[in-house]
């Protein structure tokens, strides 16, 4: 069949006769009925620059690419269109409202789906057949739910074809100003008008501006490819239309600066800015800036000023809550409770049934309620109506918190205890937190919440005691979502707003002093006692509650029981007093938690905060940080670069006593370590590149932290990775750098460290040549745990391995075994036999273009790839070059799944060929073929490989070792 009678297929690839004769009345002459020949069309689309159907765009295509534009001229190809149906359709633009790389990488979805179906061609096509319908976007400047709102009188099920057929058609979106444009570039509609351009989006995206056309009065094109002269010759090329292209594909997430009056890094720093990014309102610095006109709002100082108008919209609502109380008691009805909570009142009663309903139903289990009030004489009287299955105490007089709390005390039968104020509310999933942490840490007898007023802010993260006795609330006035706010730590103190205790500790102690009647340092001093008595006091960020200061007490006379309170507790406890910080700004960082002896204060740097899931050394920083969180060292987290996932996707990954300083990266360094000067006893960098970063800062903190140990931690030698690249490229001897002069300059910076850790024997070795003393070796973490799937039920290959960038060890490993050596190998196994490919994909990283076989499945990054281990038959690393050691291989030796794996690899490893893993040459595609169909049908040296690699693991990776290994390390002056 000749090409231009190619039955239609995709909605882009085909010639809409009626459509060319309605665009291009020249051409009716020429072209007859709906169904008549399309006859020469094709080549007068080339020599005339018709598009065949609103989806392409003939014009815009020859102009975006010059190969194209000489490949016509050439004769190779008889237009755009031509070039696009054959070749350009893996990687090209076909519209100047469509970009194939922004929908496939913003929609990661649709990435793994063109991998694995072949009836889609690329994303256009899956974009026109199904996106369009799901509301989703092809590009940044066509929001589909905008343009419907600028519609009327229509039903709109495809946004974006109905805006191709209707040259009238309005688009707006949050990167593009329209007004601004048509403002600053009047001749434009005079162009429009003239029928030169559809509309402004056209003009803008469609000419080649030369830095004449901005798009909004925050990015200047001329500025940014004049700043950035790196792309220009991309431009030039067609790989971008703009400088603006670039910005966006890449140049936003490299931080590069848009506009020479645009400062987004320090802008992306400011509070309310990072709200907007975390909670989705706004996708990214740059339209937050432009949306913002560069002036956001301080929200904290907004909130801090609205505090009296939130407290009244609590008092409304507390109101609302006892109507329902009235028609429907609270239930406290118990069997045997897991927790006793103790309420004093005095009056407030809706503050009370507030408190009480927020209770209710933050706990499923059983609370056993004690409530004890102090002679209140408004409704609180009759409180019976409103709460079943309460112990209620009636008191004579307002004798205070502190007699009616103890008063409850011999009445409490759960074994723990929950002292609450009724002008608290306590969050859903609080108890279930502190009752997990009492059972977890027996050394725990006290528990505190995060406090947050009503305003949002913080009252309290913890309490911290100085030397003269008074008292501070840890992080007040500050949002309650601050990681400084959110890792479990010691604490001094906590408020009695919301205090969990152990009851036998509570008896023991015997209650709370009655000296501090009738309330305020009361939980002071009996924190201090819990201190005392050998047990802990634990701030858990797990626990929240709502606290309406002062909404039970009146805050003048409140302060003169503080005066008087804080003598007697001064008196008490001079002994503890005395280990005390002074009272000063500065030593907030180190006051906030009490020293815990043995542990070490150690600040880890990383290029992003270490999730698993990223591989790429970033699993073995998880593993390093975790074992040092669990051995008992207090371990803040810092990353070079801000995590772009969710803060709560981070707390995820590590234990709740790491502090995770997801909102700052390396510009805010050198002031983070000034504010914390001294409480570090250990800085670890993970990366070489990192401790070159770093060295200025260090050198301009130094005189902060003189005793602090420096651990240049080097993950992996790149040296000996780029020399293997260099060479797989087939550079020579002349044209590179010697290996000798490639790891002088990588370790030149490791000289200001204090203690020099490598991931293996080998690169031990090298860094020990190159003048680096009693360098220690840490490499990963496992523990065997070989899934019992037997030989005869599992079937295929399976690659793992993260890829960030294309131009990365495992995408060049992948691509090499998709494209050179999955098309020999398939055939020679059995039908069921499939090659599976999982692991992280990075927002830099895409798998359009690689091969697809109904036998290659890509399963993108999987939370749990357990079931991939225990089903596939071999695993598979045809590395290519690589640095360090290879965590994927012992992740695959910890599931049971014996590999083979490029030579590179298994020296890294030291592992003996045909005893714990299977050797082929690097970049040998014959020696890969032999080694695998040798070893696919052989159960006997399947078997032995497992048990082989399984006792290695069990031997070189243990925890117990691994620990053993870090505290080494920490704690070694050698």
């Amino acid at each position: 069949m000749p090409d231009n009678a190619l039955p239609y297929r995709y909605s882009w690839d085909h010639f809409d006769l009626a459509w060319i004769r309605d665009t291009y009345p020249e051409t009716r002459e020429i072209i007859g009925g709906d169904t008549a020949d399309i006859g020469d069309l094709p080549r007068l689309a080339g020599l005339c620059g018709y598009s065949p159907n609103p989806y392409f765009d003939e014009r815009y295509y020859v102009a975006r690419y010059p190969d194209v534009r000489q490949a016509i001229d050439q004769g190779r190809y008889l237009s755009g269109f031509d070039h696009y149906r054959k070749a350009g359709h893996r990687d090209r633009n076909p519209h100047w409202l469509f970009s194939e790389q922004y929908y496939v990488t913003t929609n990661p979805d649709i990435g793994r789906l063109l991998l694995n179906d072949s009836s889609l061609r690329n994303g256009y096509d899956h974009y026109l057949r199904f996106g369009d319908a799901e509301f989703r976007t092809g590009s940044w400047f066509f929001d589909p739910l905008e343009y419907i709102k600028s519609t009327t009188n229509e039903i709109i099920r495809t946004p974006f074809s109905h805006y191709l057929l209707h040259p009238s058609g309005y688009s707006n979106s949050a990167w593009f100003d329209t007004d601004w444009y048509m403002a600053t570039y009047p001749q434009v509609l005079d162009a429009i008008r003239r029928g030169e351009w559809r509309s402004i989006l056209h003009h803008y995206l469609h000419n080649k501006s030369d830095g004449h056309f901005d798009p909004c009065p925050y990015f200047s094109e001329r500025f940014y490819v004049q700043s950035n002269p790196d792309i220009r010759d991309a431009i030039l090329s067609g790989q971008f239309n703009s400088g603006y292209e670039h910005f966006l594909l890449y140049g936003l997430r490299e931080r590069r600066q848009p506009h020479p009056d645009v400062d987004l890094a320090r802008y992306a720093c400011v509070p309310a800015v990072q709200e907007d990014l975390r909670s989705g309102r706004r996708p990214n610095p740059f339209i937050a800036y432009c949306r913002d006109k560069g002036a956001p709002p301080d929200i904290d100082a907004i909130l801090e000023q609205t505090e009296d108008a939130t407290k009244y919209a609590f008092e409304k609502k507390c109101t609302v809550l006892s109507f329902n109380a009235a028609r429907r008691p609270l239930d406290f009805s118990h069997g045997r409770p897991d927790v006793s909570v103790i309420i004093a009142l005095h009056n407030h009663f809706d503050m009370t049934i507030n408190a009480l309903t927020a209770l209710r139903a933050s706990h499923d289990g059983g609370i056993q309620l004690i409530l004890v009030d102090g002679g209140s004489q408004d409704e609180t009287r009759d409180l019976e109506r409103y709460v079943r299955g309460a112990t209620i105490l009636r008191l004579p007089g307002n004798v205070g918190f502190v007699r009616a709390c103890n008063a409850a005390i011999e009445h409490v039968a759960a074994p723990f205890v929950l002292f609450l104020n009724n002008d608290t509310e306590i969050q859903p999933g609080s108890i279930a937190a502190a009752l997990q942490h009492f059972r977890r840490h027996s050394s725990t007898g006290v528990i505190g919440a995060k406090l947050i007023r009503t305003n949002g802010l913080l009252q309290e993260a913890g309490t911290i005691i100085f030397r003269d006795g008074s008292v501070a609330g840890y992080l007040r006035g500050r949002r309650p979502d601050s990681p400084e706010a959110n890792f479990v730590r010691r604490v001094d103190t906590c408020s009695g707003a919301c205090l969990f205790t152990r009851t036998d500790l509570l008896r023991r102690l015997g209650g709370f002093d009655e000296a501090y009647i009738p309330a305020y340092y009361e939980e002071t001093d009996y924190c201090v006692r819990v201190w005392k008595s050998g047990s802990e006091v634990v701030y858990d960020p797990s626990i929240n509650a709502i606290h309406y200061e002062y909404g039970s007490s009146d805050h003048t006379s409140g302060a003169g029981y503080i005066n008087r309170n804080r003598l007697i507790f001064n008196g008490r406890h001079t002994d503890f007093l005395a280990r005390k910080l002074v009272r000063s700004e500065r030593t907030i960082a180190t006051a906030r938690s009490p020293f815990r002896p043995g542990a070490r204060r150690i600040l880890f740097v990383e290029d992003q905060i270490p999730l698993r899931q990223y591989g790429s050394g970033f699993t073995r920083a998880n593993d390093i940080v975790t074992t040092m969180a669990m051995a008992g060292h207090e371990v803040t987290l810092f990353p070079i670069f801000k995590p772009l996932v969710h803060p709560s996707h981070l707390h995820a990954a590590f234990p709740d006593t790491v502090e995770i300083i997801w909102d700052r990266d390396l510009p805010d360094l050198e002031r983070f370590l000034a504010q914390r000067a001294g409480l570090y006893d250990v800085i670890w960098v993970s990366r070489t590149q990192n401790v070159r970063r770093l060295i200025p800062v260090i050198e301009q903190t130094a005189h902060l932290m003189p005793q602090t140990m420096l651990v240049a931690d080097t993950e992996a030698v790149s040296a000996v990775r780029d020399e293997q690249k260099d060479r797989l490229h087939g550079m020579t001897d002349e044209q590179m750098p010697s290996l000798t002069e490639r790891l002088r300059a990588e370790f030149e910076c490791l000289f200001i460290a204090s203690r020099i850790v490598a991931v293996n024997a080998r690169d031990a070795r090298l860094l020990s040549d190159h003048g680096f003393a009693d360098v220690r070796v840490l490499g990963h973490m496992q523990t065997p745990r070989p899934g019992g799937r037997p030989w005869t039920e599992r079937s295929g290959l399976l690659f793992v391995g993260a890829i960030h960038h294309r131009d990365s060890p495992n995408f060049d490993a992948l691509e090499w075994l998709v494209t050179q050596l999955w098309p020999m190998l398939e055939p020679l196994l059995p039908d069921d036999a499939k090659l599976l490919v999982a692991g992280h994909i990075g927002p830099a990283a895409s798998l359009a273009g690689l091969p697809q076989s109904p036998r290659i499945v890509y399963l993108g990054e999987q939370a749990d790839l357990t079931q991939f281990y225990d089903s596939a038959r071999l695993f598979i690393a045809p590395t290519r070059y690589a640095a360090g050691i290879p965590y994927k291989l012992h992740e695959a030796a910890a599931h049971g799944l014996p590999a083979v794996a490029s030579d590179i690899l298994c020296r890294q490893l030291d592992w003996a060929d045909g005893d714990e893993i299977l050797w082929a040459r690097a970049n040998d595609s014959t020696d890969f073929l032999r080694v695998i169909t040798n070893a696919y049908d052989n159960p006997t040296l399947w078997a032995r490989l497992r048990y082989n690699m399984q006792a290695h693991i069990a031997m070189e990776n243990d925890y117990r070792l691994y620990t053993r290994l870090i505290e080494g390390i920490l704690t070694s002056t050698g």
